[in-house]
């Protein structure tokens, strides 16, 4: 009877995921394209196509792992898109995974009880999974090729292997090094993700002092050892181009708030406006108040498990309070602080809630059903799923995604330029369909939107391009095509220039005799302009 039950638990749980990976696709697929994307799929297509290396040979304005997730995906397939959208939901669902494999850790005194799951906690995960995967601010991130799914993925490693070495005898062990190697390539693939390097650290030395597991100086050596040599690749690029690897980083950064600032963009830019901005994402949505309710609440429970009781679980509850708390806290640091970078807490948040049987554990059934019928009900009010019917039926039909679309729409280049260099700001489109294009467009707005505000020593000294060296650099080879009106809704160098950061292409293009083709892409209500060579 027994291993009936588990087989049984087990088929469940296959069929509950097929359909979360079902649910993931048809939200990858039919979502709409965002300008944000296109600085990591191009880069990445750079990178496959034509060996180019971030800061080496173009600005970049990112950390650079994610580069290495979109050159594989392009390289995989022709759709370079599209692929780099389901690679994007191949990891979200390996964080997921994690998810439920750490909250089990967390809910657990010991790893046996992990694998005698009972049927209410299968419930309890699997509504938690799909709240998650249709959570508002969480579908920004779950369905865009970005850099948040690495990220996300490496830190939820570290976490799992941080849980998993805590039951090991004697430290430093295997999980030391690995996770500190871990919790680097979370911070080389999204910068602020390098909060969480610090509060693994200090969970590693507390298990070592308060519990006496290993000699605290040995163990530093191993996780700072496992982040080195994670951090191996970047530190060579930074050693190839370190006033570019510094722009990109550092200096960008500056100036991107400086952008801000002359947009006189409001919201965001203090800390009394970051915080009315977070407080205002989450105060019209009950869960997000729990979320935030159980992190508190785990963060003392984990705590004073830890210290007073020298609990290994109560360590495990604190490293994923603490991991939450610090990516919640990084959030504010950017100016502006934008809405979106709150979703980068909300794994963590999940599993904590996903395993808050941690300071309920002896509980009635009573306190349990209360509780789970309270989460439910928040989760109603919260989030409005379409039903999965409605949300899966988009799978039926390709002709209707986006990335489909700017695949079939890419290859129509060639009806009016059959082959050379096409410039734009949104070069992952022509490097779809096998066009070449100008490397300092890879970051596609953001850097050039900015450049203007340095100098032009500066510019020399970081090789950034803006419009005063347009003319010059595009000079020895100049582009067969001109692909613009991807940036026309948004702003651009300055005050009331919506669209403008497009205007030094076209002017080029009008001085130089190129012929306008006006375009039109299904996803793309405006239509687009791309101005041929005579």
């Amino acid at each position: 009877m027994g291993r009936t039950a588990r087989a049984l638990k087990a088929a469940v749980q296959v069929v509950f995921y097929a359909g979360i990976v079902a649910l993931l696709a048809s939200r990858i697929v039919s979502a709409g394209i965002s300008h944000d994307e296109n600085q990591f799929i191009a880069p990445g297509q750079l990178l496959a196509y034509d060996g180019l290396l971030p800061y080496v040979d173009y600005p970049y304005t990112h950390m650079p792992y994610s580069i290495a997730l979109y050159a594989l995906s392009a390289a995989a397939s022709n759709y370079d898109f599209l692929a780099g959208r389901l690679a994007n939901g191949v990891l979200w669902l390996g964080c997921i995974l994690l998810m439920v494999k750490v909250a089990r850790l967390l809910s657990a005194e010991s790893e046996p009880a992990e694998r005698a799951v009972s049927w209410a906690r299968l419930v309890w995960e699997g509504s938690l999974v799909y709240i998650f995967v249709n959570h508002g601010p969480a579908l920004f991130i779950l369905r865009a090729a970005l850099n948040h799914s690495l990220a996300t993925f490496f830190s939820l490693l570290a976490l799992w292997l941080f849980i998993r070495g805590l039951t090991k005898p004697g430290l430093p062990n295997s999980a030391v090094l690995w996770s500190g190697a871990c919790i680097a390539a979370a911070a080389l693939t999204r910068f602020n993700f390098a909060s969480l390097f610090l509060v693994l650290l200090v969970c590693w030395l507390i298990h070592a002092v308060w519990l006496g597991a290993g000699h605290p100086g040995r163990i530093l050596l191993t996780y700072a050892g496992g982040a080195l040599a994670a951090s191996l690749p970047a530190l060579a690029l930074a050693a190839l181009a370190p006033r570019q690897f510094y722009y990109g980083n550092l200096v960008y950064i500056r100036l991107n708030t400086i952008y801000y600032q002359e947009q006189l963009h409001k919201q965001g830019m203090t800390l009394a406006s970051k915080l009315s901005l977070f407080w205002g994402s989450i105060s019209p949505r009950p869960l997000d108040l729990l979320l935030y309710s159980v992190l508190i609440l785990a963060s003392a429970w984990g705590l004073w498990r830890a210290m007073r009781k020298r609990s290994i679980n109560g360590l495990a509850a604190l490293a994923a309070a603490g991991m939450a708390g610090a990516l919640w806290l990084s959030a504010f640091a950017p100016t502006p602080s934008l809405a979106h970078y709150f979703s980068a807490p909300l794994p963590f948040l999940f599993v904590l809630l996903m395993g808050f049987g941690i300071p309920i554990g002896r509980a009635t059934q009573t306190v349990r059903a209360l509780g789970t019928i309270g989460v439910w009900i928040a989760a109603l009010v919260s989030i409005t799923p379409r039903t999965p019917a409605a949300a899966l039926a988009v799978l039926g039909s390709s002709a209707g995604w986006p990335p489909i679309q700017l695949h079939e729409f890419a290859l129509g280049l060639r009806q009016h330029v059959p082959a050379g260099r096409i410039l734009t700001l949104q070069p992952m489109v022509p490097l779809e369909a096998g066009y070449d294009v100008y490397p300092f467009t890879a970051t596609g707005p953001f850097s050039w939107r900015t450049s203007p505000l340095l100098t032009a020593e500066r510019r020399i000294e970081y090789e950034v391009t803006s419009p005063e060296e347009l003319e010059a650099v595009l000079q020895d080879s100049p582009p067969n095509g001109i692909l613009i009106d991807f940036e026309a809704p948004n702003a651009g160098f300055g005050r009331q220039d919506v669209g403008g950061l497009e205007r030094p292409f076209s002017e080029y293009a009008r001085l130089h005799g190129y012929e306008a083709v006006h375009l039109s892409l299904a996803y793309w209500s405006r239509g687009l302009t791309l101005w041929i060579r005579p």
